[in-house]
């Protein structure tokens, strides 16, 4: 995920959970804040649990769904998602 604001700042999350082990990491301009592994999973999987959207949600409540969980600013000037579902389906969610 990747999401845009005023000046430059910018929340980006990268997770990824392959065979050979999970990648999560959270970069937060607006709070000055980066957290890699074991922590930045933690947090995730917090947040995740909150998610409830399909594969067959709207984009509109999904990007809502997902800034309200990650407690965001809706202001932003650009928002990408890129979600794989368990049955392997793909989805990029922009706004």
């Amino acid at each position: 995920m990747d999401v845009e604001y005023a000046e430059n700042k910018e929340y980006d999350v990268d997770y990824e959970s392959e065979s050979n082990g999970l990648e999560a990491e959270i970069k937060d301009d607006i709070s000055n804040t980066q957290i890699k592994g074991d922590e930045a999973f933690e947090v995730l999987r917090s947040i995740f649990e909150q998610l409830k959207f399909d594969k067959d949600t709207p984009n509109e409540e999904v990007v809502s769904e997902v800034t309200k969980a990650f407690d965001l600013d809706e202001d932003f000037q650009k928002f990408e998602l890129e979600v794989k579902f368990l049955d392997g389906t793909e989805k990029e969610y922009n706004n």
